[in-house]
């Protein structure tokens, strides 16, 4: 209990009178309590105010102190800087003439350490486990894992993907394709303390036939057969609330196709929400940002973008996420399946939960499976995890539009075979620097830009004043290389500080 809850029973109990005197008993007891309730203060000072743990009440007022801290703007670096956190939020961020710390603030020592805002992963999918499960069109599973039952347990247990993500450093993510109630996540995460935030698209609208992802009440894959098709997807996806409709594949030389999709892109404007393209070829990447598409999902991968792709994407305010490795890791993955080498994981926090790990585990007992052919077979036993692990052509055009000034945010496709929630972002930011990106870009484009594609960067993606206290801590200076972003020890989210061993599946 509270003092004050003391101090009220004592006040309840001095008052209660029999006409206008004090009855005796309640005087006494009023007197005992009295005594008690001192004689254990003097003895237990921190019990008897109620001390919560360093951090865990976010209404007090919480300081970092003399940490290296990237606020992720691409501002200079600040040595011993002090973050200034109070109900929940960022009071002040900078060096110590920058900010004053007050009177009574708990202070937290953390020289020696290095503070990144949390990192954004702008391309997850909630429906998807890292296997082929979820991806009958990839593998049919059915036989062993029934679609339909998959997709429900993923609906009713995201919480072990928050854990995944926050333990990885994670504070926020996107959704950009799933049942429609991903959407409803983004409202439930916002309200628990152990989740990122979320955004999230829903459907997609495609070309392409749904029936391998269909189930009787939901879909993934809405087919854009009529524009009235997509007008209607885009108004209910839109009256739910989601951030952003996103088409998966354009056939930009049919012009049928594309009158359909034209007519849909204006209902999107029309209410307000934002195109998402899944655009892997140069003419389909054009034809998306001729529509106004405000986030492409993936690299431009069959040749390198022009100058007209680079103009349409500046004149949009385009976002660019590469995706450099989510290829490569359904190579992994089949290779699991087929019993050639197991899908080992980079995992020294044990991020990744157990159910995901079981089933990985036992990848190797569909190595008699019919999609695994004699030339496939021969493809899989040829492909080299680490040569082979990201397209030339994706790094060259990641460069280029990178140096045209076109933001670039970091998004793995998390829970597509090989690709796991979490720990693959560090997959994913390796590559983009080996690609030519500096640890300094990266840390950019894993934060702000990040919360800019999610359309948040007003409450979180950078350690400034009026923002959530979204942060990680880190052993290595991330600055150095950005595989240091593996050495991340603490993840505040809200202004609640924990261990990663928190949310750790160990």
């Amino acid at each position: 209990m509270h003092l004050s809850h003391y101090l009220t029973q004592i006040c309840t109990l001095l008052f209660t009178t029999k006409g206008n005197r004090v009855s005796g008993v309640a005087a006494f007891l009023a007197i005992f309590a009295v005594i008690s309730l001192f004689s254990f203060m003097a003895v237990h000072p921190a019990s008897a105010q109620q001390q919560a743990e360093p951090g865990s009440n976010v209404t007090e007022t919480r300081i970092l102190r003399g940490a290296v801290l990237f606020d992720g703007n691409g501002s200079p670096s600040v040595s011993n800087s002090v973050v200034v956190i109070t109900g929940g939020k960022i009071a002040c961020a900078g060096s110590q003439t920058d900010c004053t710390i007050p009177d009574g603030a708990e202070v937290t020592d953390i020289s020696g350490k290095y503070i990144t805002p949390g990192l954004i992963d702008v391309h997850v999918h909630f429906f998807q486990t890292g296997f082929f499960d979820a991806r009958p069109d990839a593998m049919d599973l059915n036989a062993t894992y029934p679609f339909p039952e998959v997709v429900a347990y993923q609906q009713l247990n995201p919480e072990r993907y928050y854990n995944s993500y926050l333990c990885s450093g994670i504070t926020g993510v996107y959704d950009v394709g799933g049942m429609s109630w991903s959407v409803g996540l983004q409202a439930s995460a916002e309200q628990n303390p152990d989740a990122p935030h979320v955004a999230a698209s829903g459907p997609l609208i495609t070309p392409v036939p749904g029936a391998p992802f269909d189930l009787p009440s939901d879909k993934v894959l809405v087919p854009l057969n009529t524009a009235e098709d997509g007008i209607k997807t885009v108004q209910y996806m839109s009256a739910l609330g989601s951030t952003g409709i996103k088409f998966w594949t354009i056939l930009a030389d049919d012009e049928a196709y594309m009158e359909r999709l034209e007519a849909t892109a204006e209902e999107i404007r029309r209410q307000g929400n934002q195109m998402i393209a899944h655009a892997t070829t140069l003419s389909q990447a054009k034809a998306a940002l001729r529509n106004g598409t405000k986030l492409l999902v993936h690299s431009v991968s069959d040749t390198e973008v022009d100058d007209e792709f680079i103009a349409l994407a500046l004149e949009n305010g385009t976002i660019y996420n590469p995706t450099l490795i989510v290829s490569s890791g359904y190579m992994l993955a089949y290779r699991a399946a087929a019993g050639i080498e197991p899908l080992t994981m980079a995992d020294p926090n044990g991020c990744v939960d157990l159910k995901t790990r079981e089933l990985l585990e036992s990848a190797s007992q569909f190595a008699k499976h019919p999609r695994l052919t004699e030339a496939f077979m021969e493809r899989l036993r040829n492909f080299n995890p680490v040569e082979d692990r990201v397209r030339s052509t994706d790094m060259l055009n990641l460069m280029k539009i990178h140096e045209a000034g076109i933001p670039i945010a970091v998004g793995t496709d998390a829970g597509n075979p090989g690709t796991l929630h979490g720990i693959s972002i560090y997959d994913e930011m390796e590559a983009m620097q080996k690609a030519g990106l500096t640890p300094d870009e990266l840390i950019v484009m894993a934060t702000r830009n990040g919360a800019m594609a999610m359309q948040r960067l007003h409450d979180f993606g950078t350690v400034e004043a009026g923002k959530y206290a979204n942060l990680i801590v880190l052993d290595i200076d991330p600055s150095l290389d950005i595989a240091n972003m593996r050495s991340i020890t603490h993840v505040m989210l809200k202004g609640v500080m924990k261990s990663v061993d928190a949310y750790s599946a160990r």
